[in-house]
C-alpha cells in the first residue's frame, strides 16, 4: 500500500495528504467537537456556575462553518427556569475573516431566549443570580495573577445579528412587583468594530434596532447606529402606551396613594458621543425632538379617586447631560381633576403623595438640626427652559375646613398659559389665567411674575362673584345673612417685593341685600356701589379712592325694647364663637422645637422692624343717589318709626393727611315730604377730627314722634311741626354748637301713663315758650371737650335743652321779664303794712307782667295775698284803736289826725279823755294810778307836769293798743283785698282778659311771712 502511495505522482500524494487532513478536520469539527461540547460544556458550566446547565444539541457544519446550539438552559438550584434559549446559530465567514484580518460572523440568530430575574427579600442574595456572581468572583480570586493592561478592542464583523422573540421576566419579592415582556426582538446589520459613524455616511452600517412588547401592552423600541471606538451611538428611543401601574408597584409601599391606571408614551432622538474636550474617558449624551405624553392617569386611595389627569404632554424636549441643560418647547395638560380638603392639618391628600422614607428623613434631620453638617462641594447647576406652558380645563374642588365647618370651592374650568419659563428665576414669566369660581364668579389675570425676587406685575379682574359664597365665613362673627350681592373688580397689581404691593383699579358691589338674622328684616342694601380710582400702596401705607358712588342705598336702624340697637346685636357673642375643632391637631411635620425657633425669629424680626407709618386715606367723593333709611324705636310705647327718603348728595375731598376739610352736601326728606339737609365741612380721618356742619330739618310733623312725647313728656301730640337748624364746629377736640329750634302750632293731646315721663310742668313750659302766633323759637348754644372722659355729644345737647326748660318752668317770671330787657322779680307784689294799695313801682311791675302774658297767650296767672303777722297786725291794731277812740270821743274818722301815734297823741281834749276812758274800761282801774306809777319811776328826773302828761299818754296808748285783738279773719281779709287789687289793676288798667287771672283763696292757710301778694303762672 505504501509502495503504491510512493509510486503515485507527487501532486497526487499532496492531494491525498490534503484530503486526509480535510477529512480529519471535518470529522473532528463536524462530529467530534459538537459531541464533546454537548457532553462536557454543561458539566463545566455547571461546575463554574454551581447551577444545573443543559445543552440539547450542538451542530457545526465543517463545510459552511455554520454553528448551531439548541436547547441551552441554565436553571435555578431547584431546577426551575433561569435563562436559556431554543437555538443560537451563526456562520463563521472564514475567508472573509482572513481577508479583513477580523473575526467575521454572519446570520447570527438567537431564537426564543428567555431570562427570569428575581429580586429576593434577602440581603445576602438580593437577586436569583447573586450566587452566580459570587461564584465567578471566587473563581477569579483563585486564578488572578498580575494585573494586565486592557487589550485593544479586537476587529469584529457581525452581519445580520438577530434576537428573535425573547421572553424577559422580572419579579420583585420585596415590592411584590412583576414585569413580563414576552416578545423582545433585536437586529444588528453591518456591524464592524472599525466602522466610523459620520453624518450622512455609512448610514447602512452598524445599524441596530430593539423592540420590547409588554404582556400588559405597551411597546419599547430603539434603533440607531453604534460606533465602538471611540464609542458613539446615534439613534432614537420610542415608548408607546407603557402601562404605568405595573411600575408604580415598585414604589407603592412608600406611598399611601395608588396609581390605578395610566399610560405613557415617549419618543426622542439621542446621541452618545465622545466629549468635545477630547477626553476618551468622558462621554457626551444629548437628546433632541423629544415628546412625552402621559394619559389617563388616575390616583386613588381606599377605593376613592383622588385625582385624574387625562392628558399631559411635553414636546420639543432636548437634553445635554454634560452641560446639564434641559429644554422643552411646550408643556400641555388638560382636564386635570382633583378633590381635596384643607384644614388646620393642611391639605389632606398631600401626605398620601409624600414617600414614607422622605417623612422619616425630615423627622430625623429635624431631630438633629443642631449638628454641624460638612459643606458639600459646589457642583455645576442644571439649567432648564420651557418655551410655553398651557393648562386647560382644570377642575379643582377644595373643601375648606380652616375657618368654616365645610365650604366647597370649585375652581373650574381653570386655564393657565405662559410664555418662556427658565430655571433662571430672575427672568420674568408672562402668563394668562382665567378660572370660574363655583360657577358664580369669574377671575382673570394677565401679567408677568419673577419668582426669584417674588415680583408681580399683573392685570386682574373678578366679575360676577356672588357674595353669598362668603356666608359661612361671616356667620361665626356676625348675625347677618348675605341674601344677594355681586362683587366685581378690575385693576393692576404690582409686587416689587413681598413688602411692596400696589393696586390700582376699581371695584363694584351690585344688588347687595343683607338681612338681620335676629329681626328677620333687611339691614342693608343697595342697587350699586362703585369705587373708582383705587390706588393702594402698602409701602407708603396709603389708599386713595377717586369716587365712591351709592345708588339707592338703604339701611335699617332699630332700637329694641331694652334700648339696644340692632347694630349692637350684629356681633356674635364670644360664648357662641366656634371653638377650635377637636380633630384639628398641630401638624406633626413641624416639631415643637422647630416651631419655637421660628417663633423667636418672627418676634425678633418684628422688634427690629421699622415702625409702620399711619395709614393715609384719600377719598375724592362719596356720592349718594336715591338713598333711604328706616329708623324704629321699640323701647317706646307706642313704638316709633320714621324714614328718611330721597337721600341725595356727596362728601368730597376727604383726606387723613390734608388739613383742608371735606365738603358735605346731603339732602333728603323725612317721611317723603319734610326736607332735611346736611351741609358743611368734615375731616374725620385726622388724629383730631374736624367738622363744621349745618343740619336742617324743615316742617317735620310732631305727631310722628308721639311715642317719644308720650314716653318722656307725659303727653301725646295732637298737632304741630318742628324745624331745626343745627350748627356744630369741632376743632382741636373742642365742640361748639348752635341749635335753632322752631316749633309751630304745638298742641298737646291726652296725657300718657308713662313711668319715664318727666315731672316738670310740660304744659307750662310750652305756654312760656310759645308766642302769640303759636310758635316756639329757641336758640341754644352748647360746648364740650372731646378729651374729657365724661364727654358725650348727646348728653351735652340734652343737658343744654334740659337747663333751658328747667329755667323756664322754675323761673318763668324771669323769662318774661327778660323778654323786655327787665330784671325785676315779677312774681311778688309788695304792699305797705296793713294796706292793700299799689305803689307806682308795683304798678310798673304789673305792666311788664301783663305785656309778657299778652305775648304768651297760653299763660294764666294765679294771685294769692299774703300778710306779715307782725307789721300788718300792728297797723291793724292801731287802726282798731283809732276807730275806738273816734267812737268814744264821738268824732268822725275824717276829723281824726292823719298821724296818730303814742308819741303824738294829744295830752288833753276829747281824744285824751277817750283814751283815759278806754284804758279804765279795759283794765278796770283808774288812769291816775298809772300816772302816779310813772311819776314814781321818774322821781329822780323831776319831770315837769307837761312831761309827765306826755309819758302818761304814751303809756295809756300802748296799754290800750295791747288790748286790741287782730284775728286771722282780719288778716285773711287784708290778704284777699291785696289779691283783688292786683287783678283789678291787671284787668282794668293793663287790659288783661279777666279769665286769664285767677284769685286764690287767701283766707285759708294764710301766709303770714310777708306783706305782699305772690303770683304764679300756669298753662291754659
Amino acid at each position: 500500500m505504501s509502495n503504491k502511495y510512493h509510486q503515485l505522482p507527487k501532486y497526487q500524494r499532496y492531494l491525498c495528504i490534503l484530503l486526509i487532513i480535510y477529512s480529519s478536520f471535518t470529522i473532528i469539527l463536524g462530529l467530534l467537537t459538537p459531541y464533546i461540547i454537548t457532553k462536557q460544556a454543561p458539566k463545566q458550566l455547571s461546575a463554574l456556575l454551581n447551577r444545573p446547565v443543559e445543552i440539547e444539541q450542538v451542530s457545526i457544519n465543517p463545510f459552511t462553518f455554520e454553528v448551531s446550539i439548541s436547547g441551552f438552559k441554565i436553571k435555578e438550584k431547584d431546577t426551575s427556569q433561569f435563562t436559556g434559549f431554543n437555538q443560537f446559530s451563526f456562520e463563521i465567514r472564514f475567508w472573509h475573516s482572513l481577508v479583513n484580518g477580523a473575526v467575521s460572523l454572519c446570520d447570527l440568530k438567537l431564537q426564543q431566549p428567555h431570562l427570569f430575574i428575581q429580586r429576593n427579600n434577602d440581603e445576602t442574595a438580593p437577586f436569583n443570580f447573586s450566587d452566580i456572581i459570587q461564584q465567578l468572583a471566587s473563581n477569579q480570586d483563585d486564578t488572578k495573577g498580575d494585573i494586565q493592561e486592557p487589550a485593544e478592542i479586537p476587529h469584529l464583523i457581525l452581519d445580520n445579528l438577530k434576537i428573535i422573540n425573547a421572553d424577559l421576566i422580572y419579579q420583585d419579592l420585596v415590592t411584590n412587583s412583576y414585569l413580563h415582556y414576552p416578545s423582545m426582538d433585536l437586529k444588528v446589520v453591518g456591524f464592524d468594530t472599525l466602522n466610523m459613524i459620520e453624518a450622512e455616511q455609512n448610514l447602512d452600517k452598524n445599524h441596530f434596532s430593539i423592540k420590547f412588547i409588554g404582556k400588559q401592552g405597551g411597546e419599547i423600541s430603539t434603533q440607531g447606529h453604534l460606533q465602538v471606538e471611540p464609542l458613539r451611538i446615534v439613534g432614537e428611543v420610542k415608548l408607546t402606551k407603557i402601562q404605568l401601574p405595573q411600575f408604580w408597584s415598585f414604589i407603592s409601599e412608600d406611598f399611601q396613594a395608588q396609581l390605578s391606571r395610566g399610560h405613557m408614551s415617549f419618543h426622542t432622538d439621542f446621541q452618545l458621543l465622545p466629549s468635545p474636550q477630547g477626553n476618551n474617558d468622558s462621554l457626551q449624551f444629548t437628546t433632541d425632538n423629544g415628546q412625552l405624553a402621559v394619559e389617563e392617569i388616575v390616583f386613588s386611595h381606599d377605593d376613592s379617586q383622588l385625582l385624574s389627569l387625562p392628558l399631559f404632554t411635553i414636546d420639543g424636549i432636548s437634553l445635554d447631560l454634560e452641560n446639564k441643560q434641559l429644554t422643552a418647547n411646550k408643556i400641555y395638560s388638560e382636564n386635570f381633576n382633583i378633590e381635596a380638603n384643607i384644614s388646620a392639618d393642611g391639605l389632606d391628600i398631600l401626605p398620601l403623595f409624600i414617600p414614607s422614607t422622605v417623612a422619616q428623613q425630615e423627622t430625623s434631620s429635624t431631630n438633629h438640626n443642631d449638628s454641624t453638617q460638612p459643606a458639600e462641594a459646589a457642583s455645576p447647576v442644571w439649567t432648564a427652559s420651557l418655551n410655553s406652558l398651557e393648562l386647560k380645563g382644570y377642575d379643582i374642588k377644595v373643601t375648606e375646613r380652616l375657618l368654616t365647618d365645610s365650604t366647597l370651592w370649585h375652581l373650574a374650568p381653570l386655564n393657565l398659559s405662559t410664555r418662556s419659563i427658565s430655571s433662571n428665576l430672575a427672568v420674568p414669566i408672562e402668563y394668562q389665567l382665567d378660572v370660574d369660581i363655583n360657577k358664580r364668579g369669574h377671575f382673570q389675570s394677565t401679567g408677568s411674575v419673577v419668582a426669584d425676587s417674588q415680583q408681580l406685575d399683573a392685570k386682574v379682574a373678578l366679575s360676577g362673584f356672588a357674595l353669598t359664597q362668603l356666608q359661612d365665613y361671616i356667620s361665626p362673627y356676625l348675625n347677618i345673612t348675605l341674601k344677594q350681592g355681586q362683587f366685581n373688580t378690575e385693576g393692576n397689581i404690582t409686587v416689587s417685593s413681598p413688602e411692596a404691593i400696589t393696586f390700582t383699579g376699581a371695584l363694584e358691589v351690585d344688588d347687595l341685600l343683607i338681612k338681620d338674622n335676629l329681626h328677620k328684616k333687611t339691614l342693608l342694601k343697595w342697587d350699586m356701589m362703585q369705587v373708582e380710582g383705587i390706588d393702594f400702596d402698602n409701602v407708603a401705607n396709603s389708599i386713595s379712592l377717586d369716587n365712591i358712588n351709592f345708588k339707592q342705598p338703604y339701611s335699617r336702624i332699630i332700637i329694641a325694647e331694652d334700648r339696644s340697637t340692632n347694630f349692637e346685636e350684629l356681633l356674635v357673642s364670644s360664648s357662641s364663637e366656634p371653638a377650635t375643632k377637636g380633630n384639628s391637631k398641630p401638624s406633626s411635620s413641624v416639631p415643637a422645637k422647630h416651631s419655637d425657633i421660628a417663633l423667636r425669629k418672627e418676634i425678633q424680626a418684628k422688634e427690629t422692624a421699622s415702625p409702620v407709618p399711619a395709614l393715609t386715606v384719600k377719598v375724592g367723593s362719596i356720592n349718594f343717589s336715591d338713598g333711604s333709611t328706616f329708623f324704629a324705636d321699640n323701647s317706646l310705647t307706642p313704638n316709633f318709626a320714621a324714614s328718611i327718603e330721597q337721600l341725595e348728595g356727596s362728601i368730597s375731598q376727604l383726606s387723613s393727611s390734608q388739613q383742608e376739610p371735606a365738603k358735605v352736601d346731603i339732602s333728603g326728606k323725612i317721611d317723603r315730604y319734610a326736607p332735611v339737609s346736611l351741609k358743611g365741612e368734615i375731616n374725620p380721618l385726622l388724629d383730631k377730627p374736624y367738622l363744621d356742619l349745618q343740619l336742617d330739618f324743615n316742617s317735620v310733623e310732631l305727631t310722628s314722634i308721639n311715642p317719644y312725647s308720650g314716653t318722656y313728656a307725659g303727653y301725646y301730640i295732637d298737632k304741630g311741626q318742628i324745624s331745626l337748624e343745627l350748627n356744630y364746629l369741632l376743632d382741636n377736640n373742642k365742640l361748639i354748637g348752635d341749635n335753632h329750634l322752631v316749633v309751630d302750632q304745638l298742641k298737646l293731646g291726652e296725657p300718657s301713663d308713662s313711668s319715664l315721663a318727666t315731672t316738670m310742668p310740660v304744659t307750662l313750659a310750652i305756654a312760656l315758650l310759645q308766642d302769640r302766633h303759636g310758635v316756639i323759637d329757641l336758640g341754644l348754644q352748647v360746648s364740650g371737650d372731646l378729651d374729657s372722659p365724661d364727654f358725650s355729644f348727646g348728653s351735652i345737647v340734652m343737658t343744654a335743652f334740659g337747663n333751658l326748660i328747667t329755667k323756664a318752668v322754675t323761673a318763668p317770671f324771669s323769662l318774661l321779664a327778660g323778654m323786655f330787657g327787665e330784671d325785676e322779680e315779677l312774681d311778688k307784689i309788695s304792699f305797705e303794712s296793713g294796706l292793700a294799695t299799689l305803689s307806682n313801682a308795683e304798678k310798673n311791675k304789673l305792666e311788664t307782667l301783663a305785656k309778657g302774658m299778652q305775648a304768651r297767650p297760653g299763660l294764666t296767672l294765679s294771685v294769692k295775698g299774703n300778710v306779715s303777722a307782725i307789721s300788718d297786725s300792728r297797723v291793724l291794731k292801731e287802726m282798731l284803736l283809732e276807730q275806738e277812740i273816734a267812737h268814744v270821743s264821738q268824732s268822725e274818722p275824717s276829723d281824726m289826725p292823719e298821724t296818730l301815734s303814742a308819741s303824738s297823741f294829744p295830752n288833753q281834749g276829747p281824744l285824751s279823755e277817750a283814751l283815759i276812758a278806754i284804758y279804765e274800761s279795759g283794765y278796770n282801774r283808774k288812769a291816775s294810778a298809772l300816772k302816779k306809777e310813772i311819776a314814781l319811776e321818774h322821781e329822780e328826773q323831776s319831770l315837769s307836769e307837761q312831761q309827765l302828761d306826755k309819758e302818761w299818754h304814751i303809756a295809756l296808748y300802748n296799754f290800750c293798743l295791747k288790748k286790741q285783738e287782730v284775728d286771722d279773719t282780719a288778716l285773711g281779709t287784708l290778704a284777699s283785698e291785696r289779691a283783688r287789687v292786683i287783678k283789678a289793676h291787671l284787668v282794668e288798667v293793663n287790659k288783661l282778659p279777666p279769665e286769664r287771672v285767677f284769685l286764690l283763696d287767701s283766707r285759708v292757710d294764710i301766709n303770714k311771712k310777708a306783706q305782699e301778694a305772690v303770683l304764679t303762672l300756669g298753662a291754659d
